[in-house]
């Protein structure tokens, strides 16, 4: 059996960063999520996100039941990190992997129905092709501020005051 791990939002302007876990053979899922408290202030700074990850793919681990001898390909992206560390050390048999096909599009599948939790509704499932639609939701309202990845210096340096908040 193998278990695959990715993420999709870590890179997005809005909402968290979720996390699915996947056995390929069985579509058996997990799926966590980092708020995108953890990318903002103090949590960000401290790289806090980093724990948090890894947190719940071993809670996924627990939750589907995988056994150290099954191969478990997690993504290669820093955020999944710590993740892959902890669960080497664990005993787990981790082999650091570009995550494709179906469990890529679980996770960004599940990414986008985060954003509609928060009232934002896109069809573009390509992250590299939705930034210009987040940062416009976001300009609509200041208040939205509190849904982005404040802790990005290029929110700071430059987004911001593009978004209409350098006044704000």
């Amino acid at each position: 059996m193998t278990v695959e791990v990715d993420d999709a939002g870590w890179g997005d302007l809005v909402g968290g960063c979720v996390i699915v876990a996947r056995r390929v053979e069985t579509g058996e899922q997990y799926v966590g999520e980092i708020p995108v408290e953890f990318f903002q202030g103090e949590l960000f700074r401290k790289k806090e996100y980093l724990d948090e990850a890894a947190k719940i793919v071993e809670e996924a681990m627990r939750s589907l039941g995988v056994s150290h001898e099954e191969e478990v390909r997690i993504c290669t992206g820093y955020v999944l990190s710590k993740a892959r560390k902890r669960l080497s050390e664990k005993g787990y048999n981790v082999k650091p992997a570009k995550i494709t096909g179906e469990t890529q599009r679980l996770a960004e599948q599940m990414f986008l129905r985060s954003l509609r939790r928060l009232g934002l509704i896109l069809d573009e499932e390509n992250p590299k092709r939705r930034f210009q639609s987040l940062l416009e939701w976001v300009s609509e309202d200041p208040a939205r501020e509190r849904y982005v990845k404040t802790g990005w210096r290029s929110w700071r340096n430059k987004w911001r005051a593009v978004a209409g908040f350098e006044h704000v």
